[in-house]
């Protein structure tokens, strides 16, 4: 089996706040995905919308105004292979995510 990283992106163009059943019906989603996939779902979770950018030896902070997309999240999948991840992040609840994924190299 191979691992596979879904960085979840989210847009950074405003867009109506959900109310509070929205967001516990979305959290009730996300653990029912997460539940579903348990065998699948070897590690993830949210980021904090401020980081930092190491570049050249500076650092700088962030979000920055160019991006349009920020990471919002990530989870590592296991699957037989990449239609398998995709087919699982195809599952993935709410529509507000672009969902990368990358095969991981297994090098540890």
């Amino acid at each position: 089996m191979a691992k596979y990283l879904f960085i979840f992106r989210e847009s950074t163009e405003s867009r109506a706040k959900p109310s509070p059943e929205e967001m516990q019906a979305l959290q009730t989603a996300w653990g029912t995905w997460m539940q579903k996939y348990s065998s699948a779902l070897v590690g993830g979770d949210g980021l904090k919308r401020s980081g930092r950018l190491l570049k050249a030896g500076l650092v700088t902070d962030g979000p920055y105004a160019e991006a349009k997309e920020v990471i919002a999240s990530f989870s590592i999948i296991q699957a037989d292979n990449y239609d398998a991840a995709v087919a699982i992040a195809r599952e993935c609840p709410g529509d507000c995510h672009v969902i990368e994924i990358r095969e991981m190299a297994g090098y540890a």
